[in-house]
């Protein structure tokens, strides 16, 4: 499939997503919340919002709902995303306002896929943007057409033990729970499908695993405040099994800045690396 680069620079016509709480509390028990600590996440009274919500739903729905650019669906995987909070999202009902625009695409070479740059600018209620969402999608099929080489971002994490470390168990059933409302995408349910892909099962999806990372860093670096988080960079760096423990490593940076990673503690590989956050 021939990838469109005429579709760099259009912006979508305004779509609109609803949620409510039920939404919101769907998402939180996905991300492994519970009642034991977290009861703010899943219960309507006093709830908060766990802030890759706001990257799940609508990194999802630019995807799925906005374009086509010529990608190939069997062979595009989620990269990793930035999200810059330009206001807290406190309402547990509402609409978000939203367009989208594919900013550009980049050749990673031969073998190794084209890079798809996607924004989504988001508005509440009130007009006011709430939030800039960045998502990154490689489809392996379309790499090594002569194109310019992505950006190239890394981070450095400090050569001393991590400030925090968070453990969590990632469940047998998170996939199927995220699939809900999220991503339906049959590589997470499907043991068949999952097998043409390469894999010895279904995968858990990358923005799930980010919304583990997220509880994390709430719980290390700013308890009982989800608003605090001001931004998150994310990159899926392994693909990950339901069933399996995981830690999330932070490092304080500075008041404000934050590195972290996740990892596989069966495998020891870095489920999302390259990771971080600026917090209030």
């Amino acid at each position: 499939m021939a990838l469109k680069f005429e579709v760099i620079g259009r912006k979508s016509a305004p779509m609109e997503l609803r949620y409510d709480w039920r939404k919101l509390a769907l998402y939180a028990l996905s991300v492994g919340a519970n009642v034991d600590g977290e009861l703010e996440y899943v219960y309507e009274k006093n709830m908060k919002i766990i802030p890759t919500y706001w990257a799940a739903i609508l990194g999802f729905k630019t995807f799925t709902d906005a374009y086509e650019y010529g990608q190939s669906l069997p062979d595009t995987l989620h990269y990793g995303f930035e999200i810059e909070y330009h206001k807290p999202i406190t309402n547990i009902e509402g609409r978000i306002g939203y367009s989208v625009e594919l900013l550009d695409i980049y050749d990673r070479g031969l073998g190794r896929g084209s890079l798809a740059f996607i924004q989504a600018e988001a508005f509440d209620e009130q007009g006011d943007k709430a939030f800039t969402l960045l998502t990154k999608d490689i489809d392996m099929s379309t790499g090594g057409f002569g194109g310019k080489k992505p950006p190239n971002v890394t981070v450095e994490y400090p050569k001393r033990a991590p400030d925090f470390v968070v453990d969590d168990h990632i469940g047998p059933n998170q996939a199927a729970l995220y699939r809900i409302d999220n991503d339906p995408n049959i590589l997470h349910i499907d043991p068949d499908f999952a097998a043409l892909g390469g894999f010895d099962r279904p995968i858990l999806m990358g923005m799930c695993t980010a919304g583990y990372a997220c509880r994390a860093l709430i719980k290390a670096v700013c308890p009982g405040r989800p608003e605090a988080i001001c931004s998150l960079s994310v990159r899926f760096t392994s693909a990950l099994e339901p069933n399996r423990p995981v830690q999330t490593q932070i490092w304080k940076m500075d008041d404000r800045q934050i590195v972290f990673r996740l990892i596989d503690l069966t495998t020891g590989d870095a489920v999302l690396n390259f990771c971080t956050a600026r917090i209030e």
